[in-house]
């Protein structure tokens, strides 16, 4: 662990968090259900409860990765060359060329909103003839580093033609030439890549209206996706615009259903994810289902496959700018994420603040109050205490606030057991019960840890687990009720090695790479309001108190 520096402000503010999160947990114990079972060996249960819209904090979302509301972002240009859109709050602050910026100060105003992702666009115009240069690959690591350590996750694209005229686009050559040179960068930057997305090919790398008719040529599909696959480590997914069509111009045509007993396991299909860039634009989802009669709608083969498949697979997108394809109902758009399992929803195109004109789609979810009894008509998730505040009265949320907790995995803690004192030559049994209230699963591997945390801050023991957070879906897939399912989380914990005194009893969600595993920026926060969440004085690790445990020598 690096030095901090006992004089530095940032180390006593963080000191002082971590103190307060030590103290109110200790508070908690009081005013949470503990149910200390009345038995020889001292065991208790901890029950957790969910946040109400009063708690501090309550009205805002969670800081967690690889779901949510994203931004978009020009990512690698220049500095100071010409953008090709302009999505930043406060533009007239901003330098008007390129840089970095332009997403990270729209990052620090939806911080409270808990935006941690970025659709990262890599636009190659510039090369569309030639060789990438050397530079232009530095400056796309420039760019991917500032994203590093701002905490946050890309879904990557890359691009050339920025219309739809077919004029200055590449060859699929080339193409191929920029996806070699490109393949180191790939790799280095996994820890920080959520998704990968297909595109390269015509208009904004979306498979339309290129200059040379590339996309018209399935077989330089299956080519591309194919090496896009080699080169993207195997614990990654590659999103298709459309999904059940391409697969089969990519793997043939009879379609490989992804399920629980093939999914995650690192085969080509099972990585391809789908990026809906149309999303609940016009009757087709901007041409994402074009099949009559049913187009985005089920009845439609094409749509029901999302619908099969998405409770295994990335599923994110966005849709059309400015609102072109008409408003989008928001209760209409919670029906579409729930049944289609996203993860992730662009906040970019259709919201007044980076375009300073109108309301749009975003503005009106925003005003749009919403009741529990709306979405307990459809079984949608409700977490325990969302819809009241601390005294249990009624409290409305609005569509925007719902959609932006629930996108992706919603981690509610509902209840642990473990001994209240145990002997240091014994083991310590924890186990877990949680449910996702969320829309999705985690798509990326995540590792779960139980910890043990001693009365002088420091983390002095980690135990992984077997738990897998791939498998916790929120619904059985196809069960048209929606029931919540149990999720459980347990280990033993040998204590042999600690000294006698009292520890707290934390659960570590990191990110599974090594290289940003102890930025407690990537770590998964619970769903409750009786989890302290506890880091060391520089930042490290990220863990849900859970309770404590006193350990004796006896």
């Amino acid at each position: 662990m690096k030095t901090v520096k006992k004089n530095s402000i940032q180390y006593y503010l963080r000191y002082f968090k971590n103190y307060l999160a030590t103290i109110l947990f200790f508070i908690s114990l009081i005013s949470v259900n503990i149910i200390i079972a009345q038995n020889k060996s001292k065991s208790q249960t901890v029950h957790y409860h969910g946040i109400h819209p009063d708690d501090p904090g309550g009205r805002c979302g969670l800081l967690n990765p690889e779901r949510g509301f994203r931004l978009t972002s020009m990512t690698g240009n220049p500095p100071g060359a010409e953008l090709r859109f302009k999505l930043a709050l406060n533009q007239d602050r901003l330098p008007a060329g390129f840089t970095d910026d332009w997403l990270l100060t729209s990052l620090h105003k939806f911080k409270s909103d808990g935006i941690k992702l970025t659709s990262a666009y890599c636009y190659l115009n510039d090369f569309y003839d030639k060789p990438l240069s050397e530079k232009r690959i530095e400056l796309i690591q420039q760019s991917l580093d500032r994203y590093r350590q701002a905490g946050i996750k890309i879904m990557l694209r890359f691009a050339y033609e920025d219309n739809s005229l077919r004029i200055k686009g590449p060859t699929f050559e080339m193409i191929l030439t920029h996806l070699e040179q490109l393949a180191p960068l790939i790799k280095r930057n996994k820890d920080i890549i959520y998704t990968m997305q297909a595109t390269f090919i015509g208009a904004f790398g979306e498979w339309h209206n290129s200059t040379h008719y590339i996309e018209e040529d399935h077989s330089n599909i299956e080519k591309l996706v194919k090496r896009e696959l080699e080169i993207l480590p195997k614990d990654r997914m590659l999103q298709l615009r459309v999904l059940a069509k391409s697969k089969r111009w990519i793997f043939g045509d009879s379609l490989m259903i992804v399920d629980e007993s093939n999914a995650f396991k690192g085969t080509p299909e099972a990585r391809i994810g789908f990026g809906d860039m149309g999303f609940l634009s016009e009757e087709d989802d901007g041409g994402t289902w074009t099949e009559p009669p049913f187009y985005a709608n089920p009845g439609n083969p094409e749509f029901d496959y999302v619908t099969q498949v998405s409770p295994y697979i990335a599923v994110t997108g966005e849709p059309y700018w400015k609102d072109v394809g008409g408003q989008i109902d928001g209760k209409s758009a919670i029906r579409r994420l729930r049944l289609h399992h996203w993860s992730s929803l662009s906040i970019s195109q259709t919201y007044s603040g980076f375009y300073g004109e109108k309301r749009y789609s975003i503005d009106r979810w925003m005003e749009t109050p919403l009741a529990e009894e709306e979405l307990r008509k459809e079984n949608l998730p409700i977490s325990d205490g969302y819809f009241k505040n601390y005294s249990g009265k009624p409290v409305k949320r609005t569509v925007f606030e719902y959609i932006r907790d629930h996108l992706g995995y919603r981690i509610e803690l509902q209840k642990a057991k473990f001994p209240k004192k145990i002997s240091k030559n014994e083991s310590l049994p924890v186990k877990i019960e949680l449910i996702n209230r969320g829309f999705a699963t985690f798509i990326n591997p995540r590792p779960v840890y139980l910890v043990l945390i001693n009365t002088s801050g420091n983390l002095v023991l980690k135990q992984k687990t077997d738990a897998n957070p791939q498998t916790w879906q929120p619904f059985k897939p196809g069960d048209l009720e929606y029931k919540p399912l149990i999720h459980n989380i347990s280990g033993n914990i040998s204590l042999e090695d600690l000294e006698i005194g009292e520890y707290m009893v934390g659960l570590w969600m990191p990110d599974a790479d090594e290289s940003i595993q102890l930025d407690s920026r990537y770590a998964v926060r619970t769903a409750n309001r009786d989890t302290p969440w506890w880091t060391t004085a520089d930042g490290k690790y990220g863990v849900n108190i859970l309770g404590s445990v006193k350990i004796s020598d006896k």
